[in-house]
Formats: structure tokens, C-alpha cells, sequence
């Protein structure tokens, strides 16, 4: 559309809270997660993260076995470190193993309960992609909510699309944007 590259940021806003119903007015230009950081301060959080860090290499050249055995001795140098079981549910989830992701991503949550971190919206995203491929769309819509509170841009898209009246709204409001004489649904 011409003209949309003159709006001012509130204008952009605005039309962003049309658009997408999870956006406020507040969110102006961010799309983006915001979060409070995990920390990990401690040489043992330190040295999990490390570990973490070359099973998600491992796991990103299809390594796979090898990937578990180095997220496990992450979680076992620093067992209350919550992204650690994040990383290791992230490959459960490849592996196919549903029901050990989501008992890492339950222990996440009891973990950060409370907390505005990264690993709770990452916990919380995984536990809503998980509930969805179920099939349990109310759940994951409520997991998804969660996280998008927290400040994850991708959870905001999920529960817009989890939303039905939102759908069609989108839908609606795209025809007549696109000059349609009329509205199919």
C-alpha cells in the first residue's frame, strides 16, 4: 500500500492493535521478545551453559544421541538451571520423545514460576506447540497467553491464530483493505 511508509510510529501502532488484537498501543515498533535474562553467574551455571551449548551443535548436525548425552550432563552440573531443560526438551521434541519434552518443559515451569525469563516464554511456547500438535488447543491457546505476556513475539502470533474471531476478523478486514466489493468468509 502506498502511503504506509509516511505514518508515524502511533499510526503504525494503531494500525499494529487492528492487525494483530494481541498488540497494544505500548508495543509500537517491537515485534521482538522481551525478556529478563536467565542468569547464569555461577561456574556451574557457566559450564552448563557451555555443555548446552555443544549439544545444540550436536543436535543442529543431526547428532542426535550424542546431543542427549551432553544436555544431560548440563542439567546434572547445574540441575536448578532452567534452559538447560529447555535445550534438552528442544531435542526431545526431534527425537520424538513428546512426553519427555513435556516433563522438562513441566520442571521449566515450576522452575521460573513466578519469573519473567527466557526460559519460562521458551518453556511455555514449546508446551503450547506441544498441546497443539495434540490437538488440545485450549491449553495450548492458555500456554501461549502466558508467554506472550512475558513478551514473546511468537507466542503473540499463536494465539492470534488460535483466536477464531480474530481470524475472521483479519480476514475481513484484508478484503476490505484490498478493495473486495464482497466479503466472503
Amino acid at each position: 500500500m502506498s502511503g504506509l511508509e509516511n505514518l508515524s510510529e502511533r499510526d503504525r501502532a494503531v494500525l499494529r492493535s487492528i492487525f494483530d488484537p494481541t498488540a497494544t498501543i505500548g508495543d509500537v515498533a517491537d515485534d521482538g521478545d522481551s525478556f529478563e535474562e536467565d542468569q547464569d553467574t555461577t561456574d556451574t551455571d557457566k559450564k552448563s551453559k557451555e555443555l548446552c551449548l555443544q549439544g545444540v551443535q550436536l543436535a543442529e548436525a543431526n547428532q542426535l544421541d550424542e546431543a542427549l548425552e551432553y544436555l544431560n550432563r548440563a542439567i546434572e552440573v547445574a540441575p536448578e538451571r532452567a534452559p538447560g531443560y529447555n535445550d534438552r526438551a528442544q531435542l526431545f521434541r526431534l527425537m520424538k520423545r513428546d512426553d519427555d519434552a513435556m516433563k522438562d518443559l513441566d520442571y521449566v515451569l515450576k522452575l521460573t514460576d513466578g519469573k519473567k525469563t527466557r526460559a519460562r516464554a521458551l518453556a511455555l511456547c514449546q508446551r503450547g506447540v506441544l498441546l497443539r500438535k495434540r490437538g488440545d488447543d485450549d491449553n495450548a491457546r492458555a500456554a501461549f497467553a502466558e508467554a506472550a505476556k512475558l513478551g514473546s513475539g511468537f507466542a503473540k502470533k499463536q494465539v492470534v491464530e488460535l483466536n477464531p474471531y480474530a481470524a475472521l476478523c483479519n480476514q475481513m478486514l484484508s478484503q476490505v483493505m484490498r478493495g473486495d466489493k464482497e466479503i466472503r468468509l
